[in-house]
């Protein structure tokens, strides 16, 4: 049985879920230059905001990172193209095994996620994620020309096509 708490992010309602439902705690560090705790992730955000050590940053496109390597991997798959991993079955090429592996998920049978409420089920457990939104009424996608509000991005295009045609 899920809670009836409604959060405006998705991030909201997984950090809930994980946290009060599942009893995960994040994993905290200790900032060497004060007191702070942050999660790890986190840690690179919180040390040029509070102490001015700038995160690496991408020079093409501004996007900022946790460490060098993780910019450098950015660099060479969205910059220059290097996608080296190719899917057996759909020939789609990625930078990296892990987005390789990722991908494969969705051209297996088996839809290993169960939605509690209306025993739907998904491949992945980002799809489940999307589909709860429905149930929670999670309305995050705005038309910024009339303000009416959507659960999926698609319903939100969808809309975008038939009330303004003719904005681009």
């Amino acid at each position: 049985m899920m809670c009836q708490k409604v959060f405006k992010k998705k991030d909201f309602v997984k950090q809930h879920y994980n946290e009060v439902h599942l009893k995960k705690r994040r994993h905290l560090r200790s900032c060497h230059l004060c007191d702070v705790l942050v999660p790890g992730h986190k840690r690179p955000a919180h040390m040029e905001e509070a102490h001015g050590v700038p995160m690496p940053k991408c020079n093409a496109c501004d996007r900022k990172f946790v460490n060098q390597s993780q910019l450098l991997h950015h660099q060479r798959t969205f910059h220059m193209g290097e996608r080296n991993y190719e899917c057996d079955v759909c020939h789609k090429k990625f930078g990296d095994n892990k987005h390789l592996k990722r991908h494969a998920i969705l051209h297996r049978p088996e839809r290993p996620f169960e939605c509690n409420v209306c025993d739907k089920s998904f491949k992945t457990a980002k799809y489940l994620d999307t589909h709860m939104r429905i149930h929670l009424n999670d309305r995050r996608c705005v038309c910024k020309l009339c303000g009416e509000s959507f659960v999926q991005w698609s319903s939100l295009k969808y809309h975008l096509t038939k009330r303004h045609p003719e904005e681009p």
